[in-house]
């Protein structure tokens, strides 16, 4: 039956069943079966459809609900039959709904789990790319400039320290380690968009 069919028979109120029909499927003839799922068949698809909103999950959960009646056919109570049925196609509805919501947060998380990696990577890589840059600018620095340079920032002597270390005085030290951060930030600048940015890793890292 196409989907233009299933609107007209959804227009109507709820079929009448046949107690004898099930009756008679309660007690295994198949005949009446095909005859009861012919009757039932679009009422339950667009029960379910009103919630799924996908025709291809109503079809699939339909033929469940129909299976399940088969397979429970011995425990049907023909008076309440309509309840039992619609109560299955509730319960397969809500279920897969259930499980789809579940299965995309599941999808979401793992999503947000692998940005969150690939964020760190990203970070790492772009912090050693950042600090290739700065070895190459250090390296066109003078020899003094490159000695103070290496005593403050690696092995982290004070300027004080450092002054008496090459016999110059601290304002001299800190001089040159102005100078040395002009030419890192001047090597620096075309790679890092941000100039904020900019300033703080030169704070924090360098």
């Amino acid at each position: 039956m196409n989907h233009q069919k299933r609107k007209e028979v959804s227009n109507f109120g709820p079929p009448k069943v046949d107690i004898k029909l099930v009756r008679a499927v309660k007690e295994g003839d198949v005949e009446a079966f095909e005859k009861l799922f012919n009757i039932l068949h679009d009422r339950v698809y667009y029960f379910v459809f009103s919630y799924a909103k996908s025709t291809y999950v109503a079809d699939e959960i339909v033929q469940e609900v129909f299976i399940r009646i088969w397979q429970k056919r011995a425990d049907i109570k023909p008076l309440t039959f309509t309840t039992l049925l619609f109560t299955i196609a509730k319960n397969l509805t809500f279920n897969h709904l259930r499980d789809a919501f579940r299965r995309e947060s599941a999808k979401q998380e793992l999503w947000d789990n692998i940005n969150a990696q690939y964020e760190q990577i990203e970070h790492k890589m772009r912090l050693e790319e950042y600090q290739q840059i700065i070895d190459k600018a250090v390296d066109t620095l003078s020899e003094k400039k490159k000695l103070i340079y290496h005593l403050s920032k690696e092995v982290g002597k004070t300027n004080s320290e450092i002054a008496e270390i090459l016999g110059i005085s601290p304002k001299t030290v800190k001089n040159h380690l102005w100078k040395t951060m002009d030419v890192i930030k001047s090597h620096l600048r075309p790679h890092i968009e941000n100039f904020l940015s900019l300033v703080i890793y030169l704070l924090l890292f360098v």
